[in-house]
């Protein structure tokens, strides 16, 4: 059954009223207030008529991708690694989506459904903090990208493109790695293609999907404009007051570096290779920013010495400290300085750092030894007790 929508007031049919083609509804508005609600629903908005109404589909099967289950083949790593092509997010939105309208379709129509209402819409939803895209460049040129929205903890991809070959698989690659970094449980790709799957995506019925979007958590939902680099922290404290210590260091780290975007809980841990007479109160925050990895170590030093951390010329072996901030990975660079390694040399060893991880980025994988966060736990051989603090 088809639905023919009010226009006055805000609301959709049961998604799984749809036609067999996903065909639910004409009408309404494609304003941010109706476009929110359909996702909100599983439902999206697909083409509209000469007269500027929208129509409406919840397909019976909905293209999915976990990102622990994203594969990467060997070519696409390879360009990545290179660094040929460099990804920035939220950069240039209306360029992308303009970019996608523009691509010739395959499908029955000839041309792309993104017309000019489709255009400004989303780009309202992105001036919210909604919409999203991930752009690829190629020597100061935007050659691909694609754009989505997203809500609590998952990314509704729209579309994208490409004007040199593999830059939109980049821009995808990217974005994987963005929802891995802020434990988004799935991306919806909506529709079927042989691309997709070749990516890792899969099929589930409306109702598997329906089920997942019950679960969704609106107060969750990373509204704002997202940065082009996260980098994943570890704080700990054993001296003093902790939790306040920690407070601070949140506080300064969203001022000096980035927007924190996914704390863990609190965890309270023995201290590792020396004794104390407090344990260690530990967690881990996801920033994004657009520091260098090396500005972000500057700017965390700086933080501990402000927090009252003394580091002794020379010092080998552990001891307690007002504040410790631990750069566990940026993006999925590999970083082997002097001063700098990264991922974390020895995370893999301690479940106190493991533990929150897991409970924050439980699919993303360690750029080198190529295990999820919730892997790496599993296999810990580290026996310490790791327990919830608050």
């Amino acid at each position: 059954m088809i639905f023919s929508l009010d226009a006055d007031r805000i609301g959709f049919p049961d998604p799984r009223l749809a036609e067999p083609d996903g065909f639910l509804a004409f009408g309404g508005k494609m304003e941010p207030e109706w476009l929110l609600n359909a996702y909100y629903m599983g439902i999206f908005p697909w083409y509209d008529n000469a007269d500027g109404v929208p129509f409406w589909f919840s397909p019976e099967q909905r293209m999915l991708l976990s990102p622990a289950e994203f594969r990467c083949s060997k070519s696409l790593r390879r360009l990545l690694k290179s660094g040929r092509m460099e990804v920035r997010i939220d950069t240039c939105f209306r360029q992308v989506i303009e970019q996608c309208a523009s691509v010739k379709r395959d499908d029955d129509c000839g041309e792309s459904w993104i017309s000019r209402q489709f255009i400004d819409s989303y780009c309202e939803l992105h001036e919210k903090g909604f919409a999203h895209s991930f752009e690829t460049f190629l020597d100061g040129r935007l050659v691909g990208g694609l754009y989505g929205v997203s809500l609590s903890d998952y990314f509704c991809g729209e579309s994208m493109f490409h004007t040199v070959s593999d830059a939109s698989k980049v821009a995808f690659a990217r974005m994987v790695e963005f929802a891995a970094l802020h434990g988004f449980r799935f991306i919806d790709a909506q529709l079927y293609t042989d691309h997709l799957a070749s990516l890792g995506a899969h099929e589930v019925p409306r109702e598997t999907y329906l089920g997942l979007l019950a679960e969704q958590d609106l107060k969750r939902t990373y509204r704002s404009r997202w940065r082009r680099n996260s980098v994943v922290l570890l704080l700990g404290s054993n001296q003093g007051d902790r939790v306040s210590l920690l407070l601070q260091a949140i506080s300064e780290v969203a001022r000096r570096i980035g927007t924190v975007s996914v704390a863990s809980s609190v965890y309270e841990t023995a201290p590792w290779g020396f004794e104390a007479e407090q344990p260690f109160l530990n967690q881990a925050i996801v920033v994004d920013t657009d520091l260098s990895a090396h500005e972000v170590l500057v700017e965390a030093l700086v933080i501990e010495k402000d927090l009252g951390r003394i580091r002794k010329e020379g010092s080998k072996g552990y001891s307690s400290r007002p504040m410790d901030i631990d750069l566990i990975f940026y993006n999925s660079d590999v970083v082997d300085c002097a001063d700098l390694q990264l991922p974390h040399p020895r995370m893999g060893l301690r479940r106190f750092v493991l533990t929150p991880l897991a409970q924050i980025i439980p699919d993303f994988r360690h750029p080198k030894i190529g295990k999820t966060m919730s892997q790496m736990l599993d296999e810990c051989q580290d026996n310490s007790a790791v327990n919830v603090y608050f």
